[in-house]
């Protein structure tokens, strides 16, 4: 599978780095189309997904939560598929929380009730849950973060690959990345909560003993807060993780 990250910034788009997004695509031989998913869509993802393939092309959208620097461009994703020159044949899955649709149609006002399910066909996830999108198998489960969210784990047959959404470290990302040779983790905490008040982030360190616990085989750092570089967040990351740990960026395109 290949791995395109669209943003990581956090909590708004920075100049050069949109929001999370990222774009994950099955192998394809020449000639051949691969299963491309958006995962997330923060503020700016849209764009940037477009230097990749039309939006009209995607198979399916997953959303890890509700929080707007991952939904945003769900807004601007409905006028793009809806209006572009080049349209989708049938309505893009959307695989998110529940209530993200009705969210949606709040902004983008009445009329987009009727219209939105032309668009998308949403499957809502209350628990955990999979589903087959072409040639990648999807596999979700709640994480933590202090709203409904969700971590991913996808595979294609012979590689699997997760994703943290935004959460704190939790028993239920572990045990959604065991096995996976890659897991893509946030680490928007500098300094973990004072004790008492509920964590909804990875620090560094956090996302190393994530990674340890799953026994992955490699660690991507994502969403990294503000105050922390990028080589500071491997530097703690790898403190607690032995396997490779990589902070990555806009524009990267990896193989998972």
């Amino acid at each position: 599978m290949r791995l395109t990250v669209l943003g990581t910034s956090t909590p708004y788009p920075r100049p050069g780095n949109a929001c999370s997004g990222y774009l994950l695509q099955s192998d394809a031989a020449p000639g051949e189309r691969p299963t491309s998913v958006w995962i997330d869509a923060g503020t700016g993802t849209l764009a940037e997904l477009q230097r990749h393939l039309p939006p009209a092309d995607l198979d399916a959208i997953w959303i890890s939560h509700r929080h707007a620097d991952h939904t945003a461009d769900l807004l601007v994703a409905y006028y793009a598929l809806r209006f572009a020159e080049r349209r989708a044949e049938h309505p893009i899955p959307l695989i998110g929380p529940e209530g993200l649709l009705e969210r949606m149609a709040g902004f983008l006002g009445p009329n987009s009730v009727d219209e939105l399910p032309r668009v998308f066909e949403v499957q809502e996830m209350s628990g955990w849950g999979e589903r087959e999108v072409g040639g990648l198998r999807l596999e979700w489960g709640p994480v933590q973060h202090g709203v409904p969210a969700f971590g991913l784990a996808v595979s294609d047959g012979s590689t699997r690959f997760a994703y943290s959404g935004d959460s704190a470290p939790c028993t239920s990302l572990e045990e959604l990345a065991e096995g996976a040779g890659t897991l893509l983790v946030e680490a928007g905490y500098d300094e973990a909560p004072p004790r008492g008040d509920a964590p909804a982030h990875h620090t560094p360190e956090d996302a190393g003993r994530t990674a340890s616990a799953a026994q992955v085989s490699r660690l991507l750092l994502t969403h990294i807060a503000e105050t922390v570089t990028m080589a500071a967040a491997v530097t703690r990351a790898s403190t607690h993780f032995s396997g490779e740990t990589v902070a990555v960026a806009p524009g990267d395109v990896l193989a998972v």
